[in-house]
C-alpha cells in the first residue's frame, strides 16, 4: 500500500514475515489491533462473528464457548471440532500472535496451506470485505477465488452461519450429522504444515424402503495438497446426494474423488498426498459398514451390511477399525551360530559398576577451578614459514 510516497504495510501479529520474507521495504506500518471495529466477537441466532484481527487462539475459545452454549448436539459436534483442528495450527506462540484475517489473507493470496481457511470453507463461512466506502459480503470460496486484495479493500470478519440454518434443518427432522475434521502433516504432534487437510460432513438418515442410510447434505473440502487454495470436491458431493450408501457407492465416490485431488506440477510427494485425501473419506463413511465384502474389480476388505442405527450415528463412540495379523518366521541353523541373539559380554560389568558406583567417567568429574584443557593437534612447519 502506498501513501504518497511512503510504503505502508497494514499488520496484526505480521507473524507471516516467519514464512514469507519481505522482499520490498516499508516505511510505516499499521497495527489493526486498536481499531475496536476489528476486534470484536458478535454472537446472534445467525451465527458468529469473529474481527479480523481477533488471534487465532482468542477464535479458538470463541468457538469453544459456542459449543458450550449450543442447544443442539450435532451444533455442538461441529463447533468443537472446529476448536480441536484450530489448536492444531501453529505453536501458541503464534496462536496468541497471529490473527484470523492474516491467516486468510495469507491462504487468499500467497497460496498458504492453511488449515483455517479449509474449515471454514467446509461449514460455509461468510466474509465481509470493505472496499472504499462500501461492504460486500462474499463465502469464503468466493473469497479465496478472487483476486487478491488492493490496497482499497481491507477484510473486516469472518461469520461462522448457525448449522441448522445452513443446512435447513428444524428441530423436528429426523436426521443426523456426521462431521470429522482431518490433516496429515511431517510432525502430527508439532504443529507443522500439513501434506493435506480435509473436513468431510454429510446428513444422514434411515431409508424408509430399505435397511440402509440416505445421504444428503454433503460438504467435503480438501487443502493444503498442493493447490493455490483449498476446494470443496462439489462432483463427489452431488454424487453421494439422495443416494443409498453402499459399497458400490463409496468404491464409486472414492475413484472419483481420487481424479479432483490432484496435487500441482511440482509438488512433493503428491501420490500421498492425493491417497490421503482417498483414504480420509474411506474412514469417514467406514464406520457405517460391516467388515468382510468383495469391492468391484476384485478389491478386498470392503464395507457393506449397514450396522445397527445405535452404532452408525453416535458421534462419541465410533468403532475403530483395527486389524489382526500373524506372521511365521522359520529359523535353521544351517548358519549357526550367525543370528543367534548373543547376550554382550561386558553389559553386565557395565550395569554392575554403575549400579554400585564404581565406574568413574571423565566427563563426570567437576572441573577444578581454573582448570585448563588441552587439545593436541598436529601442523606442518612449512605453513609457518
Amino acid at each position: 500500500m502506498e501513501m504518497g510516497v511512503d510504503r505502508v504495510k497494514v499488520v496484526v501479529g505480521n507473524t507471516g514475515l516467519g514464512y514469507y520474507k519481505e522482499v520490498e521495504s516499508y516505511d510505516k506500518y499499521i497495527d489493526l489491533r486498536y481499531i475496536p471495529e476489528l476486534s470484536m466477537i458478535r454472537r446472534d441466532d445467525s451465527g458468529i462473528n469473529i474481527g479480523v484481527a481477533i488471534t487465532i487462539s482468542k477464535a479458538i475459545e470463541a468457538v469453544k464457548e459456542c459449543n458450550q452454549h449450543g442447544f443442539h448436539i450435532e451444533e455442538n459436534m461441529v463447533y468443537k471440532k472446529i476448536a480441536d483442528h484450530m489448536e492444531k495450527v501453529a505453536s501458541g506462540f503464534i496462536q496468541n500472535s497471529a490473527s484470523l484475517g492474516g491467516n486468510l489473507v495469507m491462504a487468499q493470496r500467497n497460496h498458504f496451506p492453511s488449515d483455517i481457511a479449509t474449515v471454514l470453507l467446509a461449514v460455509g463461512s461468510l466474509v465481509n470485505i470493505m472496499n472504499g466506502l462500501r461492504s460486500k459480503e462474499l463465502t469464503m470460496e468466493e473469497f479465496l477465488r478472487r483476486p487478491e486484495l488492493d490496497s482499497k479493500s481491507i477484510l473486516l470478519s469472518v461469520k461462522i452461519q448457525d448449522w441448522n440454518r445452513l443446512m435447513g434443518i428444524s428441530s423436528g427432522t429426523r436426521m443426523n450429522l456426521l462431521f470429522e475434521t482431518n490433516r496429515a502433516a511431517p510432525q502430527p504432534l508439532g504443529n507443522a504444515l500439513p501434506y493435506l487437510n480435509a473436513v468431510l460432513m454429510a446428513e444422514v438418515s434411515h431409508c424408509t424402503t430399505s435397511n440402509g442410510i440416505i445421504l444428503s447434505n454433503c460438504r467435503f473440502a480438501f487443502g493444503a495438497y498442493g493447490t493455490k487454495h483449498p476446494l470443496r470436491a462439489t462432483k463427489v458431493e452431488e454424487f453421494f446426494t439422495g443416494k443409498v450408501l453402499s459399497v458400490g457407492v463409496l468404491y464409486e465416490a472414492v475413484k472419483l474423488l481420487g481424479a479432483i485431488v490432484v496435487p500441482d506440477d511440482g509438488t512433493s510427494n503428491p501420490a500421498y498426498r492425493s491417497s490421503l485425501a482417498v483414504g480420509f473419506l474411506f474412514e469417514f463413511f467406514s464406520h457405517l459398514f460391516e467388515a468382510n465384502v468383495e469391492l468391484p474389480d476384485g478389491y478386498m476388505n470392503g464395507y457393506s451390511p449397514l450396522l445397527s442405527p445405535a452404532k452408525q450415528l453416535d458421534h462419541g463412540k465410533i468403532p475403530t477399525l483395527l486389524s489382526s495379523s500373524m506372521q511365521e518366521v522359520e529359523l535353521n541353523r544351517q548358519y549357526h551360530p550367525v543370528g543367534d541373539p548373543i547376550a554382550k559380554s561386558r553389559a553386565t560389568i557395565q550395569a554392575s559398576c554403575s549400579l554400585y558406583r564404581e565406574a568413574v567417567y571423565v566427563d563426570d568429574i567437576p572441573s577444578p577451578t581454573n582448570c585448563l584443557h588441552e587439545a593436541s593437534f598436529t601442523v606442518h612447519a612449512s605453513q609457518f614459514f
